[in-house]
């Protein structure tokens, strides 16, 4: 068995329809005796909602998917670079692609039957988001692939801005002192310029990444939540699916016991018919014989 193929199509489906098709595929994985595909597709948990509608971007609108793969590769060359007027820049454009592409992933899901609910479109967004920050889980999800939300960042995890980048000079305004004003300051120099935002850069990485773990903490206790939410709603489905057959069963019962009912009472007719029909002829000829003389009336 082609376990790739078969990730790759069960990625495809409906979140609805993921544990079925999964289940069936390992089924048939073991009895092919392979133990391999049966072990990689039996341990893939069923995508969320959000998951399934931004893998159907990407399989339906590759041009956009790697629209948003090349911003993810210019923020994260600006933040090596420190160039925060780039970072700006791009982060306004960062705003307009993934409010364009969540839009274009919810008319999709809405196409394939599926309506996403605000909740769910704030979770695509934030995936799109986290997608910039991690290149490899982007390359997945530009695959189609993507298992589960990448974890949520506020700035670029792992990436240290480059030996020896400084940020761009900044030019400071004109002005004139008034002639009582006390000297100015000195000057820092270039060398404790980018000492000190090395130093900024170092300290605003470390928090972002305390951030970061904060997050992906509570991004996974929601994965967890919404997994075993699915695995109760599954439950839930194949326990009504019973109950329903139940009552089917109990309605057919009833409606055969009325059937057996009515097919007594025409046979009770039937035989009360034929019981009458057979005393009629012993009534006819009692009412036609004459009574026998009693014979101690007439010497």
């Amino acid at each position: 068995m082609d376990a790739d193929a078969v990730i790759f199509e069960l990625y495809g489906l409906r979140p609805a329809d993921f544990t079925r098709a999964r289940d069936a595929y390992v089924a048939q994985a073991r009895r092919e005796k392979d133990t391999a595909a049966a072990a990689a597709i039996g341990g893939l948990r069923r995508p969320t909602l959000a998951v399934w509608a931004v893998n159907l971007l990407a399989r339906t609108r590759p041009d956009l998917a790697e629209a948003l793969l090349r911003l993810g590769t210019e923020l994260r060359r600006a933040h090596r670079e420190l160039d925060g007027e780039r970072m700006r820049a791009l982060s306004h454009q960062q705003h307009q692609v993934i409010g364009a592409l969540s839009a274009e992933a919810a008319q999709l899901a809405a196409g394939a039957g599926e309506r996403l609910r605000e909740t769910v479109l704030r979770e695509v967004g934030e995936i799109f988001h986290g997608l910039l920050g991690d290149d490899d889980a982007a390359r997945g999800w530009a695959a189609g692939r993507l298992a589960k939300p990448p974890p949520v960042t506020v700035g670029f995890q792992g990436l240290e801005p480059a030996p020896g980048a400084t940020p761009p000079p900044v030019t400071p305004a004109p002005r004139t002192a008034p002639v009582s004003a006390p000297a100015p300051a000195p000057t820092p120099t270039a060398p404790a310029r980018t000492a000190a935002a090395r130093e900024g850069a170092a300290e605003a990485s470390a928090a972002l990444r305390r951030t970061e773990q904060r997050l992906a903490e509570a991004a996974a206790a929601r994965d967890r939540a919404e997994g075993e939410a699915a695995d109760l709603r599954e439950e839930l489905s194949a326990v009504r699916q019973r109950v329903e057959a139940a009552r089917q069963a109990v309605r057919e019962t009833k409606q055969a016991y009325r059937r057996a009912e009515q097919a007594h009472s025409e046979a009770r007719r039937t035989a009360e018919k034929a019981a009458r029909r057979l005393e009629e002829p012993a009534r006819r000829g009692l009412t036609r014989g004459r009574p026998i003389a009693d014979p101690h009336r007439y010497p």
